[in-house]
């Protein structure tokens, strides 16, 4: 399965003239597209304990109100026809048979990939315009929805005063385009947007790709060099006398030094560093205590709630999985985590790997392909 992309276009060639600089329609990206998820599933789901489901709706004089579930089953008996979007993130963690779905963006970084959100509202139902952070391919799943975009080159995103949406006060669109099942709008970030439901059965899927910021660098990376570092302390064994309050500029330059050796890290705490930032949302879901269920070369598939990535190291890797580190061979980081799905020989499993292996199952990372309905 893969996106169809429109006038001869590739999928590098999207990379190079698309990705991080321009919105790009896609009309028919998922030709056939029917979605596995109705109006009333999503309802259901956004009843139950574990799930991150909001309600957006509109009042009568325009303003925004937001609401944070899981919901009571008698709030969607009082919520009206009109004027409300219901939104659910993490959907194909849920839903893992959603994840089929996602496969068509795999040519994107895997630790990339953020979640599945889905969306729907009823006829002329919006959230109102806004911008995102992160790169989104916004897939209609069924009905229709009107979508505008401010594509201009300096677009104006003040903020609506006391908006808890972040909502953009002065939104003017430059283009505009009604989606149909199956077709895909790409919108890097901070690009100005607005959706518009058209008719009663308008779903749309927002599959999005996080980027870490500087903050959450510094938060992460901090926090972890804080357990770590060994203690060192400003020393000034060469003063003069009369100094009063001044700061003199050799007490600032040690200053700086003890700031840059914090911060220096080695390319083996950078790795350590990095791979926990991007996994470290994961979970599993067994006890990592109890015994690994017993694998004799079946399929295996990442558990939904699973988050990988690896570093290769010439013939040797590290693989983080759920933020913790594993140290293998380039061939098993790789055999592993490029895919969903996978199958691996156990006759050529090395004593390194063969271990790790056993503790992915063990944490529940990994399962068997046919535990998943």
């Amino acid at each position: 399965m893969h996106l169809h992309w429109p006038n001869g276009l590739t999928t590098q060639q999207f990379l190079d003239e698309y990705w991080q600089k321009k919105p790009l329609l896609i009309q028919n990206a998922l030709p056939g597209f029917e979605t596995p998820v109705t109006p009333d599933e999503l309802a259901g789901m956004s009843l139950e304990e574990g799930t991150t489901p909001r309600i957006i709706t509109q009042d009568a004089s325009g303003d925004y109100q937001l609401e944070h579930g899981p919901f009571a089953e008698d709030r969607y008996t009082t919520i009206g026809d009109k004027d409300w979007s219901l939104l659910i993130t993490d959907c194909e963690k849920h839903w893992p048979e959603l994840m089929d779905w996602i496969e068509p963006f795999r040519f994107l970084p895997r630790w990339r990939m953020d979640d599945l959100m889905i969306s729907f509202a009823p006829d002329k139902a919006s959230v109102g315009a806004h911008i995102d952070e992160y790169d989104v391919f916004l897939l209609q799943a069924s009905g229709t929805r009107r979508w505008q975009i401010d594509a201009s080159t300096n677009p104006d995103v003040t903020i609506v005063e006391n908006s808890t949406l972040r909502l953009l006060a002065n939104f003017k669109a430059t283009d505009t385009w009604e989606l149909n099942p199956g077709d895909v709008l790409y919108l890097p970030p901070g690009v100005p947007h607005h959706g518009v439901a058209v008719g009663n059965d308008c779903t749309t899927w927002s599959i999005g790709f996080r980027a870490p910021s500087n903050l959450d660098v510094l938060d992460v990376f901090s926090e972890i060099l804080l357990d770590n570092l060994p203690l060192q302390r400003f020393q000034d064994p060469a003063l003069s006398a009369n100094n009063g309050a001044q700061v003199k500029p050799e007490a600032l330059a040690q200053l700086r030094t003890l700031w840059q050796q914090t911060t220096q890290l080695s390319d083996e705490e950078l790795i350590r560093l990095s791979g926990f930032l991007l996994t470290r949302g994961g979970i599993g879901v067994d006890d990592e205590n109890s015994p690994a269920p017993q694998w004799q070369g079946e399929p295996l598939l990442w558990h939904s709630f699973a988050q990988v990535a690896y570093v290769l190291q010439g013939e040797s890797a590290e693989l983080f999985v759920n933020g913790d580190a594993y140290h293998c061979s380039s061939s098993f980081a790789k055999a592993v985590a490029d895919s969903n799905t996978f199958t691996i020989n156990n006759d050529e499993l090395s004593d390194i790997d063969r271990p790790i292996l056993t503790k992915l199952l063990q944490t529940g990372a990994l399962t068997f392909v046919d535990s998943i309905d």
